[in-house]
Order: C-alpha cells, then sequence, then structure tokens
C-alpha cells in the first residue's frame, strides 16, 4: 500500500510539472514594438490591439490583439510576432505588430472608402496622341497590378477627341505553362472613318493569348466579336486567326541592326458572307555610318472575298503613303513599301533624341479577284523630323505626292 500510494503521488506531480512549466514559458509582456506603419500612430495601434506590459504573453492573447487590429479595417495584413528578449530570463516576452496599411490612409482619413483606396492603389497615367486623319485624342489609363494573380495587371482607359474609348482591359504574363501571356479586352469606342467620312462606333470583346518560343519569336492567335454602327449600317462581325512574330530590334525606339516581321490570319464573318484575310508587315533596319539607319517596310493585307466597307483597309497618311490625306484609298487589299534614312543630329547618350529623315513610299489598293500588277500605285517622297523622350514620342513630315501639292503630316504619342 506505501509503493502505490508513492507511485500515485510520483504521477501526480509528474502530470503537474508540465503545467507549471507552460505558464512559466508563456511569461510576460515587457515590450511592444509597431512596425510598417506610416500614417496610422504606434499609440492608435496599441490601443486598438488591447495590449499592457506586464500582461500574459498567452497565444489566445495575443490572437486576440490580431483580431481586433484587422477589425477596424486600417489594415490589409496585420502579423503579431512573440519573442523572447531575454536569453537570461525566458518570462520577459517582446512582442512585435507588424502592420500594412490600407491604400489611401491618410492623416485626416485613417479608415479610407472604395474611391480612396482606388485612388491610392493604382497607377494613373495620362494618354495623349496625334494620329494623321483623326486628330487628337486625350484621355488617362488607370490600371492596378497583381489583383487577380501574380504578374496580372486590369486597365481602365478612358480617352476622348480623336477616338473616344472605354475600356476594361485584363492581361496575365505566365512564367511557365504553354502560354506567355493572356489578354481579354471589352471596349467601346467612336471615331469617324476618314475616307467614308462616316461615323464608326463598335463594342467588341476580345480575347489574346500568345506564347513566346524564344526571346525574338512568339506566336498565337486571338478572336473577337465586334457590334459594329458604321453610318446608317448596324452589323456583328466575329473573327478569329493566329499569328507568328518575329522581334530581333535591341531598342524598339530607335531600331537599328534589327528587324520586325509580323505574320497574321484571321477569319472574319460578316452580314452576308464571310473571308479568310492575309496580312503581313515586314520591316528591316540596317545601321549606316555615323549612327543613321536605313528603314525598310513592306506590308500587304489580302482577302479571299469582298469585305463590307467598314473592315476594308486605308491607304495615305503617316502610317503608309506620306504626301496623301490619311484614308486617301480604301479596299479589301493593300500594298505599300517605303525606304527611309535616318539620321540622329544628337548623341545616343542623351535623353532625347532629335533628328531628320527623308523618305519615299509607294502602295496602292485593289478589290478581292482583281490581279494587283494591274492597280496603280501611287507614289510620294519627302522628309522630315523626329523627336523622342521617354515614353513621348513626336515626328513631322512633308512630302509631295506624284500629282499636287505638298502635304504636311504630323504625329504625337504618349506611351508607357
Amino acid at each position: 500500500m506505501k509503493i502505490c500510494a508513492f507511485a500515485m503521488l510520483a504521477m501526480a506531480h509528474a502530470f503537474a510539472v508540465p503545467s507549471t512549466a507552460t505558464a512559466q514559458d508563456e511569461g510576460r509582456i515587457t515590450e511592444i514594438r509597431v512596425h510598417g506603419n506610416h500614417t496610422t500612430p504606434d499609440a492608435d495601434i496599441l490601443a486598438i490591439a488591447g495590449l499592457a506590459l506586464g500582461e500574459a504573453a498567452t497565444p489566445d492573447r495575443l490572437t486576440e490583439a490580431e483580431s481586433r487590429l484587422l477589425a477596424s479595417r486600417r489594415f490589409t495584413t496585420i502579423e503579431v510576432r512573440r519573442r523572447y528578449q531575454s536569453i537570461a530570463d525566458p518570462s520577459q516576452i517582446l512582442v512585435i505588430l507588424l502592420v500594412d496599411e490600407l491604400p489611401g490612409v491618410s492623416r485626416d482619413n485613417l479608415i479610407p472608402g472604395p474611391l480612396g483606396r482606388l485612388g491610392q492603389a493604382a497607377m494613373w497615367l495620362p494618354i495623349l496622341s496625334f494620329a494623321d486623319g483623326y486628330g487628337f485624342t486625350y484621355g488617362a489609363r488607370v490600371s492596378v497590378v497583381n489583383k487577380l494573380g501574380s504578374r496580372s495587371r486590369v486597365s481602365a482607359p478612358l480617352t476622348w477627341g480623336g477616338e473616344r474609348r472605354a475600356a476594361l482591359e485584363v492581361e496575365r504574363a505566365f512564367d511557365n505553362g504553354p502560354l506567355t501571356v493572356m489578354r481579354g479586352t471589352v471596349a467601346v469606342h467612336r471615331n469617324v472613318n476618314p475616307h467614308f467620312h462616316l461615323p464608326d462606333t463598335r463594342r467588341e470583346a476580345r480575347f489574346e493569348a500568345d506564347r513566346a518560343l524564344t526571346s525574338w519569336l512568339r506566336v498565337g492567335g486571338d478572336a473577337r466579336v465586334t457590334q459594329i454602327d458604321f453610318g446608317p449600317n448596324d452589323a456583328r462581325h466575329q473573327a478569329a486567326g493566329g499569328h507568328v512574330v518575329l522581334d530581333t530590334r535591341p531598342d524598339p525606339s530607335f531600331p537599328r541592326n534589327g528587324a520586325l516581321a509580323r505574320v497574321a490570319w484571321e477569319r472574319i464573318g460578316f452580314e452576308g458572307g464571310s473571308s479568310g484575310r492575309w496580312s503581313t508587315d515586314l520591316r528591316g533596319y540596317v545601321g549606316l555610318v555615323r549612327g543613321s539607319v536605313l528603314a525598310l517596310r513592306a506590308q500587304t493585307v489580302r482577302a479571299g472575298a469582298a469585305l463590307p466597307p467598314s473592315e476594308q483597309v486605308l491607304l495615305g497618311g503617316s502610317d503608309s503613303l506620306r504626301g496623301y490625306r490619311a484614308g486617301y484609298r480604301a479596299g479589301d487589299g493593300i500594298a505599300a513599301t517605303s525606304a527611309e534614312i535616318r539620321v540622329p543630329l544628337t548623341s545616343p547618350l542623351s535623353v532625347g533624341r532629335f533628328g531628320g529623315k527623308v523618305f519615299v513610299d509607294t502602295g496602292t489598293t485593289w478589290p478581292t479577284g482583281m490581279p494587283l500588277s494591274k492597280q496603280q500605285f501611287d507614289h510620294g517622297a519627302g522628309g522630315g523630323i523626329y523627336f523622342g523622350a521617354a515614353a513621348l514620342t513626336a515626328g513631322l513630315d512633308v512630302a509631295w505626292p506624284r500629282h499636287g501639292h505638298a502635304r504636311w503630316h504630323f504625329g504625337l504619342g504618349l506611351t508607357f
């Protein structure tokens, strides 16, 4: 009996020791630190957390403090860390409050609303351009990143002027997998067709996907559904196709000793029929003496059947045939070439680029079913200046057509 009583006493003592050790391990809070806050004062954070020096640093107490901070709606993330302040005395506990304040938090507004958070989390970029035949377009783009996963971006551009456009654009890039990037767009935009002089309003949903095979070669596909109001006509068009892009340009802003080639095919369904359409855009850049560059371009578009006016390709203006107004001609197909010598007048190391150029353009359009060799080509020649600094590019050209007076062409772009 004495042996049993002794054994029971020993067992009771054994079970009592861990509970006493646990109470000692929890310790007491001897210091509290706040990190990560840039606007909310430390005193306010400590008051919300409700922690006090000298109280027990139990897991439940620290979890409660974390919940109180999250419930305040001032922070996106909260982390409460428990550290020993002294190696010699494990009962002294340091508590660290790591906080990440909501975007838009200010001294006057510690709990910002949705618009305030959006204003701080989003990137706001201006849009400004001048396109030959369409005029000035101005507006802004608001974007947020990584809201739909890593390397994602959601943008909402809004423009007025030459092109009135409102859109929602979603883009997601991938480090691994079959696709490199996916894009989806829902947009409504309106301009005036410079050839037919009719208002062109489009409500469109578009999807694109690309796969980068190498650093200079990518393939992809796209599809779109577009509701088109072209003058008095109202129609729905569907299109889907694929493309291959080769780009070896070291510096796209001022290419030298590189090439850009894009070949694409799409099938377009429209009122009364459908048609396949091939398009190619080939550009080469050869470095000459003293930093000058010879730039060559050839572009073609060829349709398998007659297209409605809203899908026809335009010829003329600074993008294809200088010396003629934008939209000078329109057709189911287009063929145009250009040769240009660009001579920089500033050092390659300067912030901005400025220089001059001379060029010769030629081009034509034709209806489906007619041979290209039977078409009349128009020619333009002239010169101009160009300027580029960071995201801003501008150019002014003057060109003479085969017959008639010289025509000025101005271009402006602000891109990010």
